[in-house]
């Protein structure tokens, strides 16, 4: 089996494992869920984007029986949805601090306007992706065509990551002197190293024909998939009622345990 195998398997079972949790223990919180509504769909995308490692990982069990265009298609998709999300993510935050008396009466169906632009905007790209797959003859995965419609969404997806890190520096110069400050600078460094560059190094490498494009996209995916997983710790580490209802219920678990015991 190709390494690439055990890689997706483990981060995409990871991500599987803490998104469905988090989501779950959201959901199942009436106080939480209307506090944290916003973070729902983020967990959401992560469910998706851990499925989507899955099947990479599948695709990939054996290096020779790899899918061309059904890879790239999904391989695409991955960073495309993070980085959608992020973005709305982003204007959330700008919102809240640009608009404070805005965001604090705002409907929740005005918050998440963006989050579903960002999900018809996804649908579409990837729509034309698979219709662009369907059509193609072609197997090779550096010169197809879905190979240059790929580029072309991962240069879309590395402008978005650019708006986000953009709007990331902004915030911070508006926190300087806030407790805003540390989370922003953590969110904003994580975009820059585990987005925003591997895009670009996998896009220059895909523009120059090169075989090491394949690894170049595979890593992309893995890094966006770590920034995933911190992003939801930090949400863990942020937010003290969170973790104090996760406390209660395993104690509950745990008496329950007891008793049946």
């Amino acid at each position: 089996m190709a390494p690439e195998f055990f890689i997706y398997l483990f981060l995409g079972l990871a991500e599987l494992t803490v998104s469905t949790f988090l989501l779950a223990t959201v959901v199942n919180n009436t106080r939480l869920r209307d506090k944290y509504s916003i973070f729902l769909v983020k967990f959401i995308v992560d469910i998706v984007v851990a499925c989507l490692l899955l099947l990479l990982a599948y695709l990939d069990r054996r290096s020779d029986e790899r899918i061309c265009g059904a890879t790239l298609v999904i391989s695409t998709s991955i960073p495309l949805l993070q980085v959608l999300l992020l973005l709305c993510e982003v204007i959330d935050w700008s919102l809240a601090a640009y608009s404070p008396v805005y965001f604090h009466h705002s409907s929740l169906f005005s918050r998440i306007l963006p989050f579903i632009a960002g999900a018809i905007c996804y649908l579409i790209i990837l729509t034309a992706l698979l219709v662009i797959d369907a059509t193609s003859m072609t197997v090779s995965c550096i010169t197809s065509p879905e190979a240059s419609a790929v580029t072309s969404a991962y240069d879309f997806s590395l402008a978005i990551t650019t708006v986000c890190v953009v709007g990331l520096a902004l915030l911070l110069r508006r926190n300087l002197n806030s407790a805003y400050f540390r989370p922003v600078m953590l969110h904003f460094i994580a975009t820059l190293f585990l987005e925003e560059i591997p895009l670009l190094t996998c896009i220059l490498l895909k523009y120059a024909n090169s075989k090491s494009a394949i690894l170049a996209a595979d890593m992309t995916n893995w890094l966006v998939c770590i920034h995933s997983l911190l992003h939801s710790s930090y949400f863990v580490y942020n937010h003290q009622d969170y973790r104090e209802v996760v406390k209660t219920m395993f104690k509950k678990w745990k008496v329950v345990r007891s008793g049946s015991g």
